[in-house]
């Protein structure tokens, strides 16, 4: 059985996994806009509000358990460094799960609001600085989640090895490593930006300082691909021609 080309070595679920896929239920169940039938139109419309903010939050933690998902598929790890940064892993999630949800329905009220859809409703007022010292915890969590799985990734590529991966796997396994170290500045760069902005105050628009940067850490993504490209195919070619001559 393969995953790309990958060899799934991890084919059946383990207990840690488990754990995870149960943890990842409960966070996306903090996540549900509200846990009441509305009675009313407008309470129905004040629920709408929080479906973009759901459909983000959302799809951050799908995107994170996918991630965790393959790498188990890929490699197969249950040994105290697997498990240990698991439990990090776990940890930030839960953590962050609340703010993570506040943030997001925040911007999306706020952009509602400015686009001519006031909300009545609304019990509480944010203030740009809170704002920002939430976007610094919610730059600091993203990075360590995806601090998490390079280092996860690091610790398939050292067992390299013992796991027998062959070129190709051990190039997509570098990859990888880049990849969330990217995801880790992308996420450093969110909370500097907002950090300095409460340190020398001089906007009042967070979200200026937000949504720039996943469109950098994108283009650097693309930059990079097309860098590699040529390596990888080199990688492509020595495993056809290792198992030719196998």
């Amino acid at each position: 059985m393969r995953d790309g080309d990958f060899r799934v070595r991890g084919k059946d679920i383990s207990r840690i996994e488990g754990l995870s896929d149960a943890v990842f239920g409960f966070a996306i169940t903090l996540l549900v806009v509200s846990l009441e039938v509305p009675k009313t139109a407008g309470e129905v419309l004040h629920a709408m509000r929080g479906f973009f903010a759901f459909a983000i939050t959302f799809s951050l933690l799908f995107m994170v358990w996918r991630t965790q998902f393959t790498y188990f598929r890929r490699y197969g790890l249950e040994d105290n460094v697997t498990v240990g940064l698991t439990a990090v892993l776990l940890f930030t999630v839960l953590f962050f799960v609340y703010p993570l949800k506040f943030i997001f329905s925040t911007v999306v009220n706020s952009a509602l609001i400015r686009a001519g859809f006031p909300d009545p409703t609304a019990v509480h007022h944010v203030q740009p600085s809170d704002l920002e010292t939430l976007f610094v915890a919610y730059g600091l969590g993203w990075s360590a989640v995806f601090g998490v799985f390079a280092f996860l990734y690091l610790h398939g590529y050292k067992l390299r090895d013992q796991l027998q991966l062959s070129p190709v796997e051990e190039f997509d396994t570098i990859e990888s490593i880049w990849g969330a170290a990217g995801a880790v500045a992308g996420g450093l760069l969110i909370a500097v930006m907002n950090g300095v902005e409460l340190l020398l105050p001089g906007r009042d628009d967070v979200i200026a300082y937000v949504f720039p940067v996943p469109i950098i850490v994108i283009l650097g993504f693309s930059v990079r691909r097309r860098r590699t490209r040529k390596q990888r195919r080199a990688a492509v070619f020595a495993q056809l021609s290792h198992s030719t001559e196998s």
